[in-house]
C-alpha cells in the first residue's frame, strides 16, 4: 500500500498536480523542464548537482554537439556531484564520459521560485567555466564545490564539459559529417549549459535575462570565444574573464587542428579501418586519454563555421564586446604555472634563462627582457623570472581587454594579494588561481585567514556578485572601481584595495609586439 501511494505522489509531482508536501520539500525540490530534483541544504547553501543538461556524448554521439536530453520520471536525487569528465588524475584516467552535468547553487534563506514571480523578484544567475587547459579540471574542486558566493545575492552555476580528446578531437571525415565543422564539443557543450540556464534557472530562483558567464584560465579563453560565437547570442548579459585571454592569430584554424590531431587515428589503430570515425567511437575512452596523453597531442579550439567562425580577438577588436565585461589577473600567475619562488636562481642564471626561452625569437630579444625586467627591480632574480613569465599571460589580458572597449563598458583588475598565513604561499605571491577562493569566498582553503582576508573576500564577492546584478561592480561602500579606457586605470585587488594606472605598460608594448 505504501509503495502504491509513493508511486502515485512521484506520478502528481511528474504531472504537475500537487506541489511538494511540505516546506523542507518546498526548499529541496525543483521541477525542471526534464523532471523533478531534490537538492540539499548545507548550512547556509541550497545545493542541486548532478543535473544532466544534455544527453550522455557516448557511443555514436562522442565527437558530435550535445544533443537534447530525455526527461527522466520520478525525482531525480541532486544531491551529490555527477561524474567528471574523463582526464587524467594522479597519473591514470579518471572521470566517465557521461559527463554533461551542471550545479546549482542558491542561498538557503530563500524560497525557491514560482513561475509566475515577478522578474525583479528572480536573482541574477552566474554561470563558471572551471580552467584546467581544456584538458583537465572540475567543477566539483574547491573553492567552487559549495560556493559562498551564492549568499550574495546571485544563483552559481558550475559546468562539467567535454575535454581534451573528447572535447576538441578535429577530423576531416568529423569535418564532413558536420557539414564544414569538427571540434569544439567542450564549447558546444558550454552553450548547451546556457541554453539549459536559460530554460530553467527560473525554478531555482534565477532570473534568465540576467546571466552572467565566467571562467578562469581555460575558462577564460572560453569566454572570449562564447562572447562573439553566433550560436550563443541572447544566453548571456555581462561575462567575466580570469587569468587568460588569446591575441588574435592564438586560435588554431580548422585545418591546423585537424593535423595535430592526425596522429591518435593510427595511434589507437583505426588508420585501416574501412569505417574510421565508427571505428574511433568505440576507442574505450580511457584508451584515447591516455594515447593522447602519452603522445602530447595538442588538442584545443579551432575556428569552424559552426561555433567559431571567426578569429574572437579579431571580432572584440571590430566591434568591441557585446556585454559589460569584468577582465584580470593575478601578479604572480606563473607560481601557479609551474614557477617555484622558493627555486634558487642567481643573476647569471636568470639572464642564461633568459637567452634560453628568447635567442630564438631573434637577435635582441633576450637582452631586452632583460632591460624591461632588471634583477635590481626585484627582490630576487627567481621573482624577476616570475614576473616575465607572468606578464606572458597578463599582457594578452591587457589587450583583450583594450580590444573590448567600445560598446559596452569594461572593468578590469590586477590581483596582488599574498597568502597570509602559509609562509609557502606567501612566498609564491599572488599565484594563478588564488582569487577564486576570495571570488568563491573560500580563503580558509588556502590557510587560516586572517581579519584582512575576510574583508577581502567579501569584498570580491560583492564587486563580483554586483557586477552580475548591474553591469557595473561598484556600490555598497567599498572602494570605487574605476571604468577602464585607454588610460589603463585599473583596480588593483587587495586589502587595502587601491586604483593603479598603466600596469607594466613598457613590458606588455613589448610583449605584445612578437607575441
Amino acid at each position: 500500500m505504501r509503495s502504491h501511494v509513493m508511486c502515485l505522489y512521484l506520478l502528481g509531482l511528474s504531472l504537475g498536480l500537487f506541489a511538494p508536501s511540505n516546506a523542507q520539500d518546498a526548499k529541496v525540490l525543483v521541477k525542471t523542464r526534464s523532471g523533478w530534483a531534490r537538492g540539499v541544504i548545507e548550512g547556509d547553501i541550497r545545493a542541486f548537482r548532478g543535473i544532466p543538461f544534455a544527453a550522455p556524448p557516448v557511443g555514436d554521439l562522442r565527437w558530435r554537439p550535445p544533443r537534447p536530453l530525455t526527461p527522466w520520471t520520478g525525482i531525480r536525487d541532486a544531491s551529490a556531484f555527477g561524474n567528471r569528465c574523463p582526464q587524467i588524475g594522479s597519473g591514470t584516467v579518471i572521470g566517465d564520459e557521461d559527463c554533461l552535468v551542471l550545479n546549482v547553487f542558491t542561498s538557503a534563506r530563500g524560497e525557491e521560485a514560482e513561475e509566475d514571480e515577478k522578474e525583479d523578484e528572480l536573482l541574477p544567475v552566474m554561470v563558471f567555466f572551471h580552467g584546467g587547459g581544456h584538458k583537465q579540471g572540475s567543477s566539483q574542486r574547491q573553492p567552487f564545490d559549495d560556493p559562498v558566493l551564492a549568499t550574495h545575492g546571485v544563483v552559481v552555476v558550475t559546468v562539467e564539459y567535454r575535454l581534451g580528446v573528447l572535447g576538441y578531437f578535429s577530423h576531416p571525415l568529423l569535418t564532413l559529417e558536420g557539414h564544414g565543422s569538427s571540434g569544439n564539443y567542450g564549447l558546444m557543450d558550454q552553450i548547451a549549459a546556457l541554453t539549459w540556464v536559460r530554460d530553467n534557472i527560473g525554478a531555482f530562483g534565477g532570473d534568465p535575462k540576467r546571466v552572467t558567464m565566467f571562467g578562469q584560465s581555460s575558462g577564460a579563453l572560453d569566454i572570449e570565444s562564447i562572447l562573439i560565437s553566433p550560436a550563443a547570442q541572447g544566453l548571456f548579459a555581462r561575462a567575466a574573464m580570469e587569468s587568460d585571454g588569446v591575441l588574435k592569430g592564438g586560435t588554431f584554424t580548422l585545418a591546423e587542428g585537424e593535423s595535430l590531431a592526425a596522429p591518435l587515428v593510427t595511434l589507437v589503430g583505426c588508420d585501416q579501418a574501412l569505417d574510421v570515425i565508427a571505428c574511433l567511437r568505440s576507442v574505450p575512452a580511457d584508451v584515447l586519454v591516455t594515447t593522447r596523453n602519452r603522445a602530447n597531442l595538442l588538442m584545443n579550439r579551432v575556428l569552424e563555421p559552426r561555433i567559431l567562425p571567426e578569429d574572437p580577438f579579431a571580432v572584440l577588436a571590430r566591434h568591441g564586446s557585446p556585454v559589460p565585461l569584468l577582465i584580470g589577473s593575478t601578479r604572480e600567475e606563473s607560481t601557479g604555472l609551474g614557477d617555484d619562488a622558493t627555486t634558487p636562481l642567481d643573476a647569471e642564471g636568470y639572464a642564461a634563462e633568459m637567452h634560453a626561452e628568447f635567442d630564438s625569437l631573434g637577435p635582441g630579444v633576450a637582452d631586452q627582457f632583460l632591460s624591461l625586467y632588471p634583477v635590481t627591480d626585484y627582490a630576487s632574480p627567481m621573482y624577476a623570472l616570475i614576473a616575465v613569465h607572468s606578464d606572458l599571460l597578463t599582457c594578452p589580458v591587457r589587450e583583450v581587454a583594450r580590444a573590448a572597449l567600445g560598446r559596452e563598458p569594461v572593468w578590469r583588475y590586477l590581483f596582488t594579494h599574498r597568502v597570509e598565513n602559509d609562509p609557502y604561499l606567501n612566498v609564491q605571491g599572488a599565484f594563478h588561481t588564488e582569487e577564486l577562493f576570495f571570488v568563491f569566498g573560500h580563503p580558509e582553503q588556502l590557510a587560516p585567514p586572517s581579519p584582512d582576508e575576510i574583508v577581502l573576500a567579501n569584498r570580491l564577492m560583492s564587486y563580483w556578485s554586483r557586477f552580475a546584478i548591474s553591469g557595473d561592480p561598484n556600490g555598497a561602500g567599498e572602494p570605487f572601481w574605476p571604468r577602464y579606457g585607454r588610460a589603463d586605470r585599473i583596480l588593483q585587488l587587495d586589502e587595502p584595495t587601491a586604483q593603479i594606472t598603466g600596469y607594466h605598460n613598457p613590458q606588455c608594448d613589448f610583449i605584445v609586439g612578437f607575441q
